[in-house]
């Protein structure tokens, strides 16, 4: 196809064409008797691809990251969709504020005032969002850690052990490579070292994975010492919620559920303090 043909077949102006073509998104090929672009059923494709994603909000690096293979499909959607979540509590925060000044004029109205409180409500926003973000990535990495699930066999041969652990892997989209068979499995998640055993309950059979060096592993894209400090504030919250669960049930059975707030309060103004002491230390 020439431009004018590839413009009505996927909506896409052909100044966005040439655009895209100099961002190195699209490569046609030269007619070599008149030098004409010439568009094959691939680019068209990849035409519609890039229109498609650009509606999506996708910027232009991101898609070119994609359509090369350098990003993974499912990674990208994820990524782009917290892109637009955190657009969209931007929009609804500045919603929020017009409504704030919406009963003044332009004459009284007190610019400098507004900016420093836009900028306050933007600071406490970036604070908890960085934490948040944080919080996530550490929550991750103990997911990693150690790990189970319940095989579909009695895992009693290492070769239905192995098979089992391979299966999970494809079920879970896991880059998992077998290196020693046996009743005691080891194996690598991307690079990282893992060893596998059974147990036996009143459930079934199920298969528990530890990584072996757990004391060795960081997040890449975390600071070391930030990633001890969030992590010890998820295990301190992991055990209140848990003690919680306990104060509540006993509270409960003695018929004194009212009283629980107490504890949910001191669980709260605990809470509030570990993040101001993350707070500083950022």
């Amino acid at each position: 196809m020439e431009i004018r043909e590839a413009e009505e077949v996927t909506g896409v102006s052909r100044q966005n064409i040439r655009f895209y073509e100099k961002q190195g998104l699209l490569h046609p090929t030269r007619n070599k008797r008149n030098a004409y672009r010439e568009y094959s059923d691939e680019d068209i494709l990849r035409l519609k691809q890039i229109r498609l994603f650009r509606k999506l909000g996708m910027p232009i690096e991101e898609i070119r990251c994609l359509l090369e293979g350098k990003t993974d499909f499912k990674q990208a959607l994820e990524k782009q969709e917290r892109r637009l979540a955190a657009d969209a509590e931007k929009l609804k925060a500045s919603r929020q504020f017009i409504k704030k000044i919406h009963d003044t004029s332009l004459e009284t109205l007190d610019v400098d005032r507004c900016l420093q409180k836009m900028e306050e409500e933007e600071n406490k926003g970036a604070v908890f969002g960085k934490f948040a973000e944080d919080y996530k990535r550490v929550s991750l990495a103990e997911t990693k850690r150690s790990f189970g699930f319940h095989p579909d066999t009695m895992c009693s041969t290492p070769e239905e052990f192995t098979l089992e652990l391979c299966k999970y892997a494809d079920e879970n989209a896991l880059n998992l490579v077998v290196t020693k068979e046996g009743m005691s499995p080891e194996f690598t998640i991307d690079g990282i070292e893992y060893t596998a055993y059974r147990r036996a309950g009143r459930y079934g059979i199920s298969i528990h994975c530890e990584m072996k060096h757990p004391e060795d592993y960081i997040p890449s894209d975390m600071p070391d010492d930030r990633y001890r400090r969030v992590r010890r504030i998820y295990r301190i919250v992991n055990v209140c919620f848990l003690l919680l669960i306990i104060v509540g049930g006993l509270y409960a059975w003695q018929g004194n559920a009212g009283a629980l707030i107490i504890p949910l309060l001191a669980f709260a103004v605990y809470i509030g303090i570990l993040l101001r002491w993350h707070q500083k230390k950022n």
